[in-house]
């Protein structure tokens, strides 16, 4: 805390009188720190090589929150250093400082209804922000079954000789995932939708970066420093949110729902949206790796989330065309029956 300190008086001018830790992030720390004045949102980098390799982007993404600000955007303010930069860097450590923001934060699993409506609604909003690209994007080809279950083999003989909950956990998993990825014909892939509505996306938008006000409403989306604002499928922005927030069947429903009211999309490219998240997630390892590696700060925590992450990928795509269906629906039978209506009403 004392090294934390430090930083903030040479960097901000801050004077801070109470540091409290925030249990958060698998990628860096954060704190709570009040001053005579204010208090503040700290974020201190944990992962050295993600900040290497990413620090350009960073910089562009938190730019683009103080800009969508201006036109209303639910981000919250940067403060700058004494330098006028977004982030600081003292010591070998980086750091970010926001204005703190009341509310609440839910994690993966946890999110309700009303709540997954509204986030679904900013992540449209985000998009509608910028101009759809005027040339369909290229999505990356589907990865098909044979070479699917060739990752998760490879993947299940690396964790053979480990022990312990979470090693005996991914074997399982991927035990389900290859016996479901066993049971497709070898083209299984060649005739599923492709998304192509395209523009700047948020890349890493997922419930623990959004910040909720007592009556569900949105109160800010607070973490731009993953690439927020760099081209990329609209589709996989919803995908990574409805994966990553672990959403339930009624959750993903409103998600769905609440984007569509902010930015209409057409039917093939949801077709999309669940052909990428049933099928790609079943077919991939699914961050699995990473505790082989244990690059997190925290691997108890990160062990939890990676399971809510995880544990419901077999059954989602069990159900995949059940809940498509389901979302279809939702987001355009209502619209046909008005069509209906009008046309009753033209003759």
């Amino acid at each position: 805390m004392d090294k934390l300190k430090a930083a903030l008086r040479e960097a901000y001018g801050f004077h801070a009188q109470q540091v409290e830790r925030i249990s958060y992030g698998l990628w860096e720390e954060s704190f709570s720190v009040w001053t005579r004045e204010k208090r503040y949102y700290v974020k201190r980098f944990y992962a050295k090589w993600r900040l290497q390799t990413r620090y350009p982007d960073m910089l562009k993404g938190l730019a683009l929150s103080q800009e969508l600000r201006q036109k209303g955007f639910p981000a919250p303010v940067l403060i700058l250093t004494i330098d006028n930069d977004s982030l600081a860097n003292v010591d070998g450590e980086t750091y970010q400082v926001n204005e703190w923001v009341d509310g609440c934060c839910y994690h993966p699993g946890e999110l309700q209804e009303d709540e997954a409506r509204a986030m679904g609604g900013l992540l449209a909003r985000f998009h509608c922000q910028f101009e759809r690209a005027e040339t369909p994007a290229k999505m990356l080809p589907y990865v098909t079954p044979a070479v699917a279950i060739h990752t998760c083999e490879e993947l299940r003989l690396r964790y053979e000789s480990a022990r312990g909950a979470f090693p005996s956990y991914v074997r399982s998993l991927l035990a389900q995932q290859i016996v479901l990825l066993k049971s497709l014909p070898p083209d299984f892939t060649e005739n599923l939708p492709v998304a192509t509505l395209s523009g700047p996306c948020f890349h890493s938008f997922w419930v623990e970066q959004v910040i909720f006000q007592p009556n569900g409403q949105i109160a800010a989306l607070v973490d731009w420093t993953d690439g927020a604002g760099k081209p990329g499928l609209w589709a996989q922005d919803i995908v990574t949110g409805i994966h990553l927030s672990a959403l339930n069947e009624t959750a993903i429903i409103a998600f769905c729902s609440g984007y569509q009211n902010e930015n209409r999309l057409p039917k093939n490219e949801w077709k999309a949206v669940f052909a990428m998240l049933c099928y790609g997630h079943v077919a991939s390892t699914n961050f699995l790796d990473s505790w082989l590696v244990r690059h997190n700060r925290r691997m108890e925590h990160w062990e939890k989330i990676a399971k809510e992450w995880t544990s419901i990928v077999p059954q989602r795509f069990i159900r995949w065309k059940e809940l498509e269906e389901k979302v279809l629906d939702v987001l355009f039978v209502q619209v046909d029956d008005q069509a209906a209506n009008v046309q009753l009403t033209s003759k």
